[in-house]
């Protein structure tokens, strides 16, 4: 129930009041005996209330929203504890419910260096960051072929905590290695999704969405939760950041559901032994009258988006290009580790450089081993049609269809936010067969490409892009599989053979041009 509080005054009034009926002829002026009497009731029923008011608050699981639009707990630290033990909500601990604790971070993607064909990569296999306080573990056994070895090798933590999101290009060292791999290797998607422990604000909620849409014994609500929540046969989380059901996809009396990690493109993706824990654990809880189909997303076509951006004149030009191409993009016709080489140097390049000005490169990367991000780069010398760079190619470089752009401030920052909005999105929506009350993006539109590099701004605040050239043709275009660059949106597709379609980027996938 709601328990009205009154401030001090008030409460002085009433026991001000309360004494000149009681006793009619003596003096009630505040430094009376009475008065300073009704002061001292005033004080210690402000303290009585607060304990009142308090407890009333701890009487249900209750939030209200602060002027900034944030959920904050009306409830004590305590009381949530108590609610979200008696709501039995999974603390990610084996068998103990209550807050949350601190979760590890999924998605990370490396391809590792061997000096040996064949070597096999068992499951568990630590490295760690270069600080050596994070520690990831693969998450299933490969075997690595080569050298060069192409496949890639994806990661969860074992350190829990903001700590272990890891960004792309984190070198990690291999705790005991195989024979044959190299001793380090590079994140190619970064680990995502860490939290520290469960904040009062978010446990609320959590109680909240489980008081109202409590465990029913097999809604699409309850798969999303058992398969969210999932550990293995030993405890230990699954690390599934996001569950996708499709009730009835595969017939009456199926469920067919979706896990996706943390992380970046493919690198979001269970592969199949982690599938194969996930079904196993739901299929422990559901009811034994459905069919349960735990699925890995499918990626037949990865996906390329080129964007073109006027980059604001704010900071005194940081987040301009550093040399004009003119819109054209110069191919690479031979490489080394460090070096390029091409028909003809752009003038612009070259008086760029000759002017001091450590012109930059954009270079996409769409070899194996490449981030989705395109690869920006300092240029150090140019001799004749030969760039020198200041770091070497992180990935494969393909002569005669490798190009690059000129690069600046705004590329990356722009770039980055193309790509947590791809990697936001869920799989195919459009059999209709998904989830009514989860909804969730799937699909790739050029309206919201246009938002995200208008709306991109600095750490500060300050807006980096002023306009967007060719706005409704060429300002945003998107390239599917092997087809040409296109002005459409892009909804990956489910029909209902197999699994639901995933959006995903290829690696240098992403162009951020003029």
């Amino acid at each position: 129930m709601a328990v009205t509080v009154y401030t001090e005054d008030q409460l002085f009034d009433r026991a001000i009041g309360y004494f000149r009926v009681s006793f009619p002829t003596q003096d009630l002026g505040e430094d009376s005996f009475f008065g300073l009497l009704a002061r001292a009731f005033a004080r210690f029923f402000v303290l009585a209330q607060e304990e009142i008011y308090q407890a009333d608050c701890d009487s249900l699981p209750a939030y209200q929203i602060d002027a900034d639009g944030n959920p904050r707990s009306r409830c004590s630290t305590e009381a949530l504890d108590a609610w979200a033990f008696v709501f039995g909500l999974p603390s990610g601990s084996p068998g103990i419910f209550g807050r949350r604790r601190a979760t590890v971070s999924s998605g990370g993607l490396a391809i590792p260096g061997v000096s040996a064909a064949a070597v096999l990569l068992p499951a568990n296999t630590q490295a760690a960051d270069p600080t050596g306080q994070i520690i990831v573990k693969t998450v299933s056994a490969t075997t690595l072929n080569g050298p060069p070895n192409l496949i890639p090798v994806q990661f969860v933590s074992v350190t829990t905590g903001v700590a272990a999101n890891l960004p792309i290009g984190t070198v990690l060292s291999w705790q005991s290695p195989p024979a044959g791999l190299n001793a380090t290797c590079t994140l190619t998607s970064a680990l995502t999704g860490a939290k520290e422990t469960e904040t009062n604000a978010e446990l609320v909620l959590r109680i909240l969405q489980r008081i109202q849409t409590p465990p029913r014994g097999g809604t699409a609500a309850d798969y999303r939760f058992w398969t969210e929540t999932a550990v293995d046969s030993n405890g230990a989380t699954l690390a599934v950041a996001r569950a996708y059901v499709y009730p009835l996809r595969s017939g009456l009396g199926t469920v067919d559901v979706v896990p996706l990690y943390g992380g970046s493109g493919t690198g979001r993706i269970p592969p199949a032994a982690e599938i194969t824990k996930l079904q196993t654990a739901v299929d422990l809880l559901r009811p034994v009258s459905v069919k349960l189909n735990m699925l890995a997303a499918a990626t037949p076509k990865l996906i390329q988006i080129r964007v073109r951006a006027t980059p604001s004149d704010a900071k005194n030009g940081t987040y301009g290009f550093d040399w004009d191409d003119g819109g054209t993009f110069v191919t690479i016709t031979a490489h080394t580790a460090n070096t390029l080489t091409v028909a003809a140097v752009p003038a612009a390049l070259s008086a760029a450089f000759a002017a001091g000005a450590k012109p930059r490169l954009q270079i996409p990367l769409v070899g194996g081993g490449g981030s989705e991000l395109p690869f920006v780069v300092t240029v150090s010398s140019i001799v004749g049609t030969v760039i020198t760079l200041e770091q070497n190619f992180p990935a494969t470089v393909f002569d005669g269809l490798t190009y690059f752009w000129a690069g600046g401030g705004v590329v990356l920052a722009v770039a980055q936010r193309i790509l947590d909005y791809v990697n936001g999105l869920g799989p195919s929506r459009i059999s209709g067969t998904a989830d009514k009350g989860d909804a969730w993006e799937d699909q790739v539109l050029l309206e919201r490409l246009v938002d995200i590099v208008m709306e991109a701004k600095d750490t500060d605040g300050t807006k980096m892009v002023s306009a967007m050239p060719g706005y409704g043709s060429t300002a945003a275009q998107i390239r599917i599989g092997g087809a040409a660059f296109a002005i459409t949106a892009y909804r990956p597709l489910d029909t209902l053979v197999g699994a639901p379609e995933l959006a995903v980027i290829r690696s240098g996938g992403i162009e951020v041009i003029r």
